[in-house]
């Protein structure tokens, strides 16, 4: 799957920087859900080829009251049309295309997801995401690429990256997150982010209180150059938590408090028309012979924290669940790993955190996913997690469970562990960086190698696995 070369790298970003005083797409490009034949494309038409650079500044002064497209980072949309062209050359010569799409402000926010089809499984696709005036007056396209997923009974080779934690306060880098240049070097097939790729609730100046600063979180953080570059050249998966849909903790009908007027609902349609990704929410992803990965759904069908747990208490619901197990079950893939955007296993913080499976406060069905995976799974099964703003590696004591969390972005946001537990961890790390799974095929035997990154891409710890 490894058919980019260094140069198509190169090119993909020359094209699209070449050009930047002419382009109409601050906030970039981003490919989701890629499957054998299918891909999702977002884009949206800006004002302005760049982002805002001259506004206020979230160092400046409290935001509460202030006007997105004042704001450092600003990328006010604007009406028109777009289309994705796509090919299998890089020249797009042969190029198929989408219809031209009109958007304005009432169209997601100016942007449009494109569905593409009938596309051959693995196989690199180069694409150019095109904008016009409503007249038809053309502006420079961007350019990116993707590669599909090889067909299910196909041995292939396949790596991805686990990122969580995307804080615009803890920045490492002017323009963007080191991480990304770093995986980006990785050549990775995909990534999965698995929530809080804003903070609308800790990123206070300004705090994301209405639909309008919630989208400004979006475009402030998709505009940056570092993360611009790597969504034209690998695919995403989004999943969503708490931090990228309201407020700290949160469920569904919870008052709103201080984020008011915005609302749970509100934040769950942002995020469906700020990033490419099914319906429903939870969903399973397979890549060739040797495996396939689950990505849930851990906000939209919650239990209010703070309802005493039993039975009926979930974070899951019971409709995901079974469809969890009954997947699970049927699935022949040689490795299985859940991505989960809250951890399954941890251990998390004590009796002040209640949000997630390896707390109390969900413990009845934290204790039941374990005890299935451990019956049920087998011992090809793994669990990464976001959420935790530190790096581990832990293996349940009870059920033998092994779950691997990825680490916030960088290491100013690395913070909040209980320290290392040596029942539960293998490895504990209190900063910032990245997860990559990887799997390699080799003399009739898979290898599944999971391993923690720093920043700028230095393993600190490899776990690794053969069948």
């Amino acid at each position: 799957m490894k058919h980019f070369s260094k140069l198509s790298l190169v090119l993909a970003w020359v094209l699209a920087t070449a050009f930047a005083a002419e382009t109409r797409q601050a906030t970039g490009v981003r490919v989701g859900e890629v499957s054998e034949n299918s891909a999702l494309v977002w884009m949206r038409l800006t004002a302005k080829s760049s982002r805002k650079s001259d506004g206020i500044a979230p160092k400046d002064t409290p935001l509460k009251n202030a006007e997105p497209d004042m704001l450092e980072g600003a990328c006010p949309g604007a009406p028109g049309k777009g289309r994705v062209r796509y090919s299998l050359s890089e020249d797009l010569a042969g190029a198929k295309s989408t219809p031209w799409i009109e958007v304005n402000a009432a169209t997601a926010d100016f942007s449009h997801i494109f569905t593409l089809s009938e596309l051959q499984p693995a196989t690199r696709y180069y694409f150019a995401a095109e904008t016009a005036e409503l007249d038809g007056t053309a502006h420079a396209p961007l350019r990116g690429q993707f590669a599909t997923s090889p067909k299910a009974d196909a041995p292939a080779d396949v790596s991805f990256t686990v990122i969580t934690g995307q804080m615009y306060r803890d920045l490492d880098d002017r323009n963007g997150f080191k991480i990304y240049e770093s995986m980006l070097a990785l050549k990775p097939d995909f990534i999965v982010c698995t929530g809080d790729e804003v903070y609308y609730d800790n990123d206070v100046n300004p705090l994301a209180h209405t639909p309008a600063l919630a989208r400004h979180h979006w475009n402030r953080m998709y505009s940056l150059p570092k993360l611009v570059k790597f969504h034209l050249n690998v695919p995403a998966f989004f999943e969503k938590d708490d931090h990228d849909i309201l407020t700290n903790d949160c469920w569904p009908g919870i008052n709103p408090g201080r984020m008011a007027p915005l609302t749970f609902k509100e934040g769950q349609q942002i995020f469906r028309e700020q990033c490419p990704t099914s319906d429903p929410a939870y969903r399973t992803v397979r890549w060739g012979k040797n495996l396939q990965v689950w990505l849930c759904e851990g906000r939209d069908y919650r239990s209010p924290n703070t309802m005493p747990d039993g039975p009926e208490k979930t974070i899951w619901g019971a409709e995901q669940k079974a469809w969890f197990k009954k997947t699970v079950s049927e699935s022949n893939a040689t490795w299985k790993v859940l991505v989960s955007p809250t951890p399954i296993v941890g251990p998390d913080r004590g009796k002040d955190k209640n949000d997630n499976h390896a707390n109390l406060a969900f413990s009845h069905e934290g204790d039941e996913l374990r005890q299935w995976m451990q019956k049920s799974a087998g011992g090809n099964f793994f669990v990464a997690c976001g959420d935790r703003h530190w790096q581990y590696h832990s293996v349940d004591p009870k059920t033998d469970v092994q779950e691997f969390s990825c680490g916030p972005v960088s290491n100013e946001h690395a913070a909040g562990s209980p320290g290392e537990n040596k029942e539960f961890h293998k490895f504990h790390r209190v900063n910032g960086g990245f997860l990559s799974v990887n799997v390699k095929n080799a003399a009739g035997k898979s290898t599944l190698s999971m391993r923690f990154h720093g920043v700028a891409g230095t393993v600190v710890y490899e776990f690794n696995q053969t069948r």
